[in-house]
Parts: C-alpha cells; structure tokens; sequence
C-alpha cells in the first residue's frame, strides 16, 4: 500500500501506554491531546495533572516512510522535533483505522485514539455573528452613556448571561461607555473578543465588567488580550531596536555621524584618518554587541513565552520576522556598499597608514581573543564534566534511593521520561563536546597564528596587515552581488511553511544556549563581566541582565518571562485546543456554552416563535411534489397526511442557517406566518437536523447508510455545508460492495469529492462491481472514471507485486525480471524516455503492416486511456507489440523502460 501521510492527520488521545512485556500501566500521561495538523505543526493539550514528558515541547513533526516494517497497517517513524534544542524525539508509528501505535524502542508503546479528524467537518467556530451584526428579529435594545442602541435578543442574552435579569428596566450593561458595550455585547454573541480591540477598551472592560456575574470569563480574555499584546509589543520593540542598531552603523561608516551624534563629515573618507577609522570600528561593533543582545532577548523571550500565545498570534510575530528580514539584509547592503564606495579610492599609501596604525591594536585584539578563546575552552570542559555528572538516569537512581518503596513499583510513565531524558542527555553531551572540538581546532589555529604574527619585524606585520586589507577591498564588490541575488531570492527560497520551521528552530536553540550558559554562570562570569567593560554599554549591560547573564540579575530579576532557569524543558499546558483557540476567534462547537444551551433550549421549547412542520404521508399514503409552478406544491396520493410540529428560535435559526434566514426575511409566506413547511423528510431525521443545527455538532455514529444519506441531502438542500462535510466523512465508513455504486453517483450528485474519491478507491480495489447492474445506470462519465481507477489500480498493484519481487531476489522473480530486461532490450527503448522519437531501426510505415491490427487498435486504445496523449503512437505500437496486446503487461513494460 502507498504511504499516505494523510492518515496521520487530525486531533489524538493518548488512551493507555503498554510496556515491552504488554502490561498496562497508569503513566499520567493519559488523555493527553495532539493534533497533527497538514502545514507539519503538533499542537498539545495537556492537563494540568499530566506528567511533563519532554515531546510536549515540541511544535514540530514529520512523517516518514518506515521500511523493513512487519507491522498491520500503515506504518511510519513520526518525529516530534523539539523546540527545545533542536531535539527530534521519534516514534515508530503504526495505524490502523483510527487507533495509533506508537513505539518508543526499547521502551513502550503509547496508544492513541483518533477523536477528530482533519476532514473539515464540524471544526467552524460558533456563534451568533451575523444576528449582532444586522439586528434581525431582534427584540430588546440596550442604550450606551453616548445615546446609541443596539437591538439584541433576549433568547441570546438569557443564552449567554443566565445570571443576569433580562427582564427589568433599565437592561442589565445599559449606559456603559459605547466601546465597552460593543465589546461586551461582541462577547455575548461570539464568546470571544472583536479584532480590532484596544488595550484602553480591554482595561475599561475588566474595570466595568469585571466582578459582574457572568463576565468572569471575559475579564480573564481582556487580561490575557494586554498581556499578549504586552508581550507582542516588546518583540516588536526589539526587532525595531536591531533596525536602529543597524542604521547607526551605516551613519557611522557613511560618516554621518561622530561622537556623540555629532555631524562630522570627513574629507575624503574614513580610510584618510586611521585613528577616526578605528574609533568607527570600535562604535560599530559596540552597536553590534547592542543588537546581538537583542536578537538573544528576542529569541529567549519567544521561545519561553509562545506558549502564552495562540497559534494565530505567534504566527503574526514569525510572519513579521520574515517581512523584516529583507529590511535587514537591505541594511547590511546599504554598510557594504558604503565600505565598498569608500575603499575603492584607497591608495596604497592610504593602505600602508591604515595598517601601520592598525599593528598595536591587532596585537591588543589578539591578546583579547586568545584569552577569550582559552577561557571558553576551559570553560566548556567545566559545563561538559558537570553535565556528565548530572546524566538523567544518575539524578533518578538518587530519587529512587530518597522515595524508597514509592518508586520501586517502576512505573512505564517514569521509565518513559527517564529513557527521553538520557536520549536528550547524551545528544546535548556529544553537541557540547563537538563543539568542544572545534573550539580547541580553532583556538590553535588562532595561538598559531598569533605566534606567527608576533615573530614578524614591524615592516612585515605592517605588509601583512596591508595585505590583509587589499584582500577585504576586492571581495566588497563579490559579497554586494552576491547578497544582493540573496535579497532578490528571499521569497521563494524561504516560503512560509519552511520559514516557521527555522524560526522555532533557531529562537529554541539561542534559548537552549542560554540555558546551558545560565545553569554554568559562576564558570562564565568573568568572561560576561569582560565583555560588559569592553562594550561599555548600558543598553547593553541592562540586556544582559534581562537575560540574567549578569553577576547581579539573578537575585533581583524575578521576571519568569527571561530570566527563568531554562536548563531543561518548560512545562506548560498549551492551549491551542482549549475553549478558545485564539482570542478573537469563537469556540469550536464542543467546547462552547452557547451550543449546549442552545440544544437544552430547543428540547424544552422554551421562548420559541416560529415553527417547522414536517409533512409525512400516513399509512398507505405518498407525498407527491409538483414543482411545475413557481414554488413546489406537495400534495398526498393513496393516504392522509402526519403533520409534526418543531417549535423554533428563529434569530437562532436564522444566524444558523443562510437559507433558512432569507426564507425568514423574505416577506414571503414563511416569513409571515413565521413557519416552514418540510417535505420528503422522517420527522425524527428533520429534529436531529435542527439539534445539529442549534449544537453545531452532529452524532453519526448510531446514523445507519439511509439515515446518513437523507441527512447530507437534507443538508445540502439547506446549505448547511459543515454538516453536509460530516455525513460524508461519515458515509466513507458504510462504503462496502452494497453501497458503493449507489454512493459514487450521490456523492457525484452532491458535489462531495472526498466521498467520490473514497468510492472511486474501494471500486478500484474490488473492480468486479464494475459488472454489477447497478453499474450500468451509472451516467457515461462515471463509468469512465471507475474504468481508469480500475486500470491505474491495477497498473499499481502490479508494479508493487515487481519491486517486492525484486527485494526479495527468488529464483522465479530474478527470472522474471531478467525476462523483462530482455524485453525490454529487443524493444530497444531502455535508454529512451516516453515522448522521444523513435529511432530508425523500424518506420511507422512499418509498423502498420503488422499483423493483428484488431487486437492493436484495442490495446492501443487501453494504453492511451492510462499513459495520456502525450507519449507518441509509435511508442505504444512497440511496447504492444512486446507484450503480444496484453493491456496489463503492455504497461509494465513502459513505466519499467521509462
């Protein structure tokens, strides 16, 4: 069977984990949720109770082909890739129907059941919108302080705020300040916030509705609204400082800019004044250091604080990231071309100036780094050595010791977390000791070089360094072009999807090096004091002590934001697929009070005006529609007519249903008497209709074939499309050999081209109903397409039987394909693609006097129907030919030539 990595996708729960020996144990991990959605993104849900595992951090996932795999069903290795350093964490994943093996080796297996789909079915927000928005049918109105109404609906109030008394006067929320009611109104309606808001109307909301009944949820949105847009703000603030780091660089290199921001243009250039041009290197960098420890805040502050975010707001901060990023490399262009314009009319004379002056500082800054460079290595052997010492499994034998008989029950969930930790341990370890490695290459090289520069006479360093700079001035103009196709290219070598994927990798892996820097901060502190005097820069010191790298922050920074302990994962409980998803997005149907009380609502009947009746023949009856006039007229033939009567809510119906609100808005019959008439429907059938209508959800399970067909006629009929997309999700599990025909030519009636593709599937695999009767009522066109799927299925599973047959490398099989080989030699196509001319060895004249020419034209008609009109006739006649008209064999032949 074909990988599909499609299966995959769709909202988990993990159900049980069962150790290597098939014991079930209790992990506390279970009822954990993810959703693995189609752009590659794992979305968690996870209870406040749930035992932290380290692939609850993961944002990320991929899905790959498995081979070598024994396993029933489809099977994959599904790696969760790890925020957290870079981790990739992966399981052998196995499906079948809607259960999911996964498989830590060595470890356990976790099953998980599949609770959703990413079939978009019943996945659409609810709410009351378009009733707030256009005030149909409503029945109260509610004044704000400036004298403006807003007509409401008491079913919708009662609905949302039952706390409140609707039916006083004045009206609960009257005179509030205009924009507090429109919000809190937005929020009746909605259950979420309006885009758009301000943080003053989120402030003047928590203070006017704040300890209201009812509005407890609200006030907690408006909170997490400023803190989020707090939190927006401040990347926002630092992406702004980068750019103004930046630009300061181009005015100190353009000579725009001196001393104190001083004007102090220069004559010539900066390369006239050697002492002028160090100072500018000096500020230059120091302004570098400044947006380096920006872009560090900026990555630690994401990568800690995401998870307070929703899936749409950090989406905004990466697709603002990626709009700024061509304005960066514009402004490394802008230096470039600056430096490049300058050095350019550098004289030799000029050159052997700069470089005299530049020898004493270079020694200097080779001191500097050689110092720097041991201190790191040294260093870096302290973090590795202590490391070691803290290896997971060390730290859980210690625990085991201290908990005593608590811990000797070896619970599959610890033995999990244990076998994860140890993994990531030693990948961190061989990490840090690679760049160990390189560190100690590169710290040689450099005393090398030092020892090399410093037994140089003066003359010969000044004659290096001049050197050095002739080198730096003829590669300028190479790396503006070359930065200047990357600036063009940006877009398509970046798209979206693989952009997010290095944002999250990139901000996860500063954060996981900070980490790593903060939990060895005694060892490293005289070298972050070092750089703070080099830099000299308060910007700069007070962002180093943000990220609580400075000897005094850690004591008075308490902001969990930055300055928390990231050595190992963060623990949180992700809310992607809590009640509300984003904040101005509404509830999905099951996680919405407004849906529940709206279904408890129509099966009490309380409050209704309006009414549906269903007409239904009785016994011996039939309902006969005339649709010759201008409406349909349905009348009884043979019997009397059952009439039941559904009491309704119509601005609920309405806001609902489009269809059902322009009948209700028409001025039309159904609009007046305020009913609706229903024919050629169960009335049972019509009732579950209306209460997936009011809930937002439909239960198909306990539905049969017929129930579930006159439900996604219905709901076409009615243009209720989710509900229409849930029957036929539904309807893919009833297709067999009784069903399928008749469920080919509905979905193809209905437009349902998920249905068709699935019943075009199954017919494929079972081509004998393609003799059935029902078969032939099919209209030409669908036969058409059952005849290719036949074909191409057939064409595959032929070509699967082939390769496997070739892995396996038996005895008949190697004869097999040595038989193929040597047709495929005498047809002298193998090195020939399909559409290249055919070689001279036979004419097409030749071809036609052939004998057969019955069986040729058949087989060539066969083949044209699967290969498409491109491949020459000539082509087709040879591999006919080869295969002695066999269509099946014929195809083999040419996919195994091309």
């Amino acid at each position: 069977m074909a990988f599909e990595e499609s299966i995959y996708h769709g909202t988990w729960k993990i159900v049980e984990c069962v150790s290597l020996a098939g014991v079930v144990e209790t992990t506390g991990i279970e009822g954990t949720e993810f959703r693995l959605d189609e752009n590659g993104d794992v979305i968690w849900k996870v209870s406040d109770d749930a035992e932290p595992m380290l692939f609850f951090t993961c944002e990320t996932y991929e899905i790959t082909p498995s081979t070598g795999s024994g396993g029933h069903g489809d099977s994959a290795l599904l790696k969760f890739i790890g925020t957290y350093a870079g981790h990739v964490i992966e399981f052998k994943a196995e499906v079948t129907d809607d259960l999911m093996l996964l498989t830590y080796p060595q470890c356990c297996m976790l099953q998980c059941q599949k609770i959703s789909s990413n079939d978009p079915k019943e996945d659409v927000p609810y709410s009351y919108i378009s009733a707030f928005e256009q005030g149909f049918f409503s029945d109260l109105s509610i004044k704000a302080d400036t004298g403006k109404e807003f007509p409401v609906h008491s079913v919708i109030l009662r609905l949302s705020l039952p706390e409140l008394n609707w039916t006083g006067d004045p009206l609960p929320l009257s005179r509030l300040p205009e924009d507090v009611l429109r919000t809190a109104l937005h929020f009746v309606y909605c259950e979420c916030l309006p885009v758009g808001l301000s943080e003053q109307t989120a402030r003047a909301c928590i203070k006017t509705l704040g300890k209201m009944p009812g509005f407890t949820h609200f006030a907690e949105l408006c909170e997490t609204f400023l803190k989020n847009t707090a939190l927006k703000q401040q990347i926002q603030t630092l992406i702004s400082d980068m750019h103004t780091c930046g630009d300061r660089i181009i005015e100190l290199f353009s000579g725009r800019a001196g001393a104190g921001g001083t004007d102090a243009m220069m004559d010539g250039s900066l390369w006239n004044n050697p002492a002028k041009l160090c100072y500018t290197v000096r500020q230059g960098l120091k302004e570098a250091a400044v947006a380096s420890a920006k872009l560090l805040l900026l990555c630690d502050l994401f990568s800690k604080r995401k998870c307070e975010l929703s899936k749409q707001e950090r989406h905004e901060i990466m697709k603002q990231a990626k709009a700024r990023m061509p304005i960066f490399l514009k402004q490394l262009h802008k230096l470039l071309t600056v430096l490049k314009q300058q050095s350019q009319s550098l004289t030799v004379q000029q050159r052997y100036d700069v470089a005299s002056y530049l020898v004493p500082e270079i020694e200097t800054i080779l001191d500097t780094v050689s110092r720097f460079a041991n201190e790191t290595k040294v260093a870096l052997e302290q973090v590795i050595s202590s490391s070691n010492a803290e290896r997971p499994d060390r730290s859980e034998r210690a625990d085991k010791h201290e908990k005593g008989e608590k811990s000797k029950r070896g619970n599959i969930g610890d033995v999990l977390g244990r076998t994860l930790k140890n993994a990531l341990h030693m990948r961190e370890l061989k990490k840090l000791k690679r760049f160990h490695d390189k560190t100690t290459a590169s710290f040689a090289h450099l005393m090398h070089r030092k020892q090399s520069f410093c037994q140089m006479s003066e003359a010969d360093k000044v004659r290096a360094i001049s050197k050095y700079l002739e080198q730096l001035v003829d590669e300028l103009p190479v790396t503006v072009m070359r930065l200047e196709e990357l600036i063009g290219a940006l877009e398509q070598k970046i798209p979206w999807s693989e952009w997010k994927y290095l944002f999250k990798m990139a901000t996860s892996k500063v954060s996981w090096g900070l980490s790593k820097v903060l939990s060895n901060r005694s060892s490293l502190q005289p070298m972050i004091d070092e750089v703070c005097d080099i830099v000299r820069s308060d910007q700069f010191s007070a962002d180093l002590r943000t990220l609580g790298l400075r000897s005094d922050a850690m004591e008075s920074s308490q902001d969990g934001a930055t300055s928390m302990d990231s050595s190992r994962p963060i623990r949180t409980k992700y809310a992607q697929l809590n009640a509300v998803e984003s904040l101005c997005v509404s509830p999905f149907p099951p996680d919405s009070r407004l849906a529940g009380r709206a279904l408890d609502l129509l099966r009490k009947g309380e409050g209704t005006d309006m009414v549906f009746e269903i007409m239904s023949a009785g016994d011996g009856g039939d309902i006969v529609i005339d649709h010759t006039g201008d409406k349909p007229v349905a009348s009884v033939e043979g019997g009397g007519v059952d009439v039941d009567r559904i009491p309704c809510h119509r601005v609920i119906v309405a806001a609902r249903c489009d269809w059902f609100r322009r009948a209700l808005l028409s001025g039309m019959r159904e609009s007046i008497d305020r009913k609706i008439t229903v024919h050629d429907i169960q009335p049972a059938l019509f009732r579950l209709f209306l209460e997936a209508l009011y809930s937002g959800q439909l239960d198909t399970g306990g539905l049969s074939t017929e129930q579930l067909v006159d439900m996604m006629t219905l709901c076409d009929r009615y243009e209720m499309d989710g509900l229409k997309l849930t029957c036929e999700h539904a309807l893919k599990l009833h297709v067999d050999e009784d069903t399928a025909i008749y469920l080919l030519s509905l979905a193809d009636h209905l437009n349902c081209t998920s249905l068709q593709e699935h019943t075009l599937g199954y017919i494929a695999s079972h081509p004998q109903l393609a003799q059935s009767e029902l078969f032939e009522d099919l209209p030409d066109k669908l036969k058409e397409d059952v005849d290719d799927a036949i074909a191409w299925h057939g064409l595959v599973g032929q070509r699967g039987k082939e390769a496997s047959s070739t892995m396996d490398m038996t005895p008949s099989s190697v004869s097999s394909v040595s038989e193929m080989e040597e047709l495929v030699s005498n047809m002298d196509i193998g090195d020939r693609l399909p559409g290249q001319e055919l070689s001279s060895s036979m004419s097409s004249e030749d071809l036609h006097l052939m004998e057969n020419e019955e069986m040729l034209d058949s087989c060539l008609s066969a083949l044209r129907d699967i290969v498409g009109e491109a491949v020459p006739r000539e082509e087709l006649v040879r591999v006919a030919l080869a295969a002695d008209y066999d269509v099946n064999r014929a195809v083999n032949y040419f996919f195994f030539s091309s």
